[in-house]
């Protein structure tokens, strides 16, 4: 006799045999797969939800386990949008290629292959690109970080999954993976107050700014904002990006700022900065300490790694649990991943004093 309060489970097999359809076609269905035609897929979801079924979790873990057990087979190809106007530009960025590795090894390590798309190349638009992709049946796309910030590409999404690599990506608006750039800024000033300063400057370029949605400078006017009038040191802009052509016409302007407000420690993106500095004789870190908040363009510096490696193989690990849940097109809530970063000292920062508990507590 049937036992009616535990009713036996409803399996996909029944749920395809309803439906008239391959196993296969009414599981990719059920994932939303674009590869299922539309009304297809709507047909079997709604018998999906006529029979109550319901995916067994027990054997989703099983199969997630064996899947780990075992060298993955290859399962898709994933796209890595580059949108420079010139196709190896994105190389020579230090940070960029470091995301790349990243997402290329975590990529492969779960059966996916990633391929370099070049979105601006001459010749194709929007909508031959995405036409491209689909007959190269790539349905995911990992944007690395854009040329410039607020870009906005013309792309339509609606039969891919894509996800953005910080947020120089205006349009389409997609999921995100990044640094933790506030808490970088605040994991720079602690250490520095644990260290005995009191008195900090930081420089940056203004589209390095806008880039990071203006997380890097938030803790900064935070710790600013606690010290009286006399002690306030403003930021140090140089307008534009932080590229040496742009930069090191301000070397005067920087030297005068620190000569009017003569900060213990400054926290900075400007490469530039140690140089000018010990070009006017000062000693690093003897008479004023200096951190970076990326290491990998400053790696002699002390401070922030920001793990580009890992903020590129997160950015595939959320691109596959999109792809895997049938993801498609500008999700309505986009997700915002972020990836904390690491101090690491490398002797640009010198103990001054006992730490500033003041200033420690109001960035508690």
């Amino acid at each position: 006799m049937p036992d009616l309060a535990n009713p036996a489970r409803i399996t996909l097999k029944q749920v395809a045999a309803e439906a008239g359809v391959h196993v296969s076609t009414a599981w990719r269905a059920l994932k939303n797969d674009t590869y299922v035609d539309p009304a297809k897929r709507t047909h079997i979801r709604a018998i999906a939800k006529k029979l109550a079924y319901v995916p067994d979790p027990m054997l989703t873990a099983l199969s997630h386990y064996r899947r780990k057990q075992h060298t993955p087979a290859y399962r898709s190809t994933f796209a890595w949008v580059n949108t420079h106007s010139e196709r190896n530009a994105w190389q020579n960025a230090e940070n960029i290629r470091a995301y790349f590795e990243g997402a290329t090894a975590f990529a492969a390590s779960m059966g996916y292959k990633l391929e370099e798309f070049w979105l601006t190349e001459p010749g194709l638009n929007a909508r031959r690109a995405r036409g491209v992709l689909l007959a190269r049946n790539i349905r995911g796309l990992i944007f690395s970080p854009q040329p410039d910030a607020k870009m906005e590409l013309k792309l339509q999404m609606d039969a891919l999954a894509g996800v953005s690599i910080g947020y120089s990506l205006l349009s389409p608006r997609l999921h995100i993976v990044a640094n933790h750039q506030h808490s970088s800024t605040l994991t720079c000033l602690r250490e520095l107050c644990r260290a005995g300063h009191s008195r900090i400057g930081m420089v940056s370029a203004s589209e390095t700014l806008r880039r990071a949605e203006h997380n890097f400078e938030a803790p900064y006017f935070l710790f600013q904002d606690a010290q009286l009038e006399s002690r306030k040191i403003p930021m140090f802009t140089i307008d534009g990006r932080d590229e040496p052509d742009v930069v090191n016409p301000w070397r005067e302007r920087f030297l005068s700022w620190f000569e009017r407000h003569r900060p213990s420690a400054i926290i900075s993106t400007i490469s530039e900065i140690k140089m000018w500095l010990e070009g006017a004789g000062l000693e690093i870190p003897g008479e004023v300490s200096i951190a970076t908040l990326s290491r990998i363009f400053d790696p002699s510096w002390s401070g922030i790694d920001q793990q580009e490696k890992e903020i590129g193989a997160r950015a595939v690990e959320l691109l596959i649990s999109l792809f895997q849940s049938g993801e498609r097109g500008i999700p309505v809530t986009p997700l915002r991943l972020l990836v904390e970063g690491r101090w690491i000292d490398a002797g640009t920062v010198k103990k001054i004093g006992p730490p500033v508990a003041a200033m420690l507590k109001r960035l508690s």
